[in-house]
């Protein structure tokens, strides 16, 4: 089975605009040390050692909640709400190299709730008069809207599916993130990531 382009899914799902400002931090560390030891200063109480780790998530997160919930505003709403349970949750963590996976939970299950609170259907209207008939003779000529319809029908696609198969195509096929830690930021057997992986390729199709 063809793997979806992951630049077509990247920018049906990229966030507008919407960018994080870097804080200030005493760790001038790079890579896995310094993530576990700012995690381990977070949750001591220190807000910049915290700000430092979700600068680096924050827009990853957003994505991730814009393609689940399908509405930028809802996602910020959403991110912004799992960002706070996280700083407020942080001390429970017991393993600050699980950072990532367990915030990513967080995230996925703030969209969950965000998703059983919806309220108010929003209703898009629908341009539905008929469109000109062709010349005789004419060709199509492909041009710089073909890949504007690609990703729109990869929007379409991804509204056909669950909320946890879309964050599992966004992890995977986005993020590039392999099957054991997405099974772990869901909180689900790799198996089961397996099938919704599966079943969520095959609506791209």
């Amino acid at each position: 089975m063809t793997r979806p382009p992951r630049a077509t899914i990247l920018e049906a799902c990229e966030p507008a605009g919407w960018g994080a400002r870097v804080a200030v931090s005493s760790i001038e560390r790079s890579g896995e040390a310094a993530d576990v030891a700012l995690v381990r200063l977070a949750q001591h109480g220190d807000a910049a050692a915290f700000d430092r780790l979700a600068a680096a998530r924050i827009d990853r997160s957003y994505r991730l909640a814009v393609a689940i919930l399908r509405s930028e505003p809802d996602a910020r709403d959403a991110v912004q709400e799992a960002f706070v349970a996280a700083w407020r949750q942080l001390p429970k963590l017991r393993d600050p190299a699980a950072f990532d996976a367990w915030l990513e939970r967080i995230v996925v299950n703030a969209c969950r709730m965000a998703l059983r609170h919806r309220k108010v259907v929003r209703v898009r209207e629908i341009d539905v008069s008929d469109p000109p008939e062709p010349r005789a003779g004419a060709r199509e000529v492909p041009g710089p809207d073909d890949e504007t319809a690609s990703v729109d029908l990869v929007r379409r696609a991804l509204g056909r599916l669950d909320a946890d198969k879309r964050a599992i195509l966004v992890l995977h096929h986005v993020e590039e993130r392999p099957i054991a830690e997405i099974a772990a930021a869901l909180a689900i057997p790799a198996g089961t990531v397996k099938w919704r992986l599966h079943a969520a390729r095959a609506a791209l199709q």
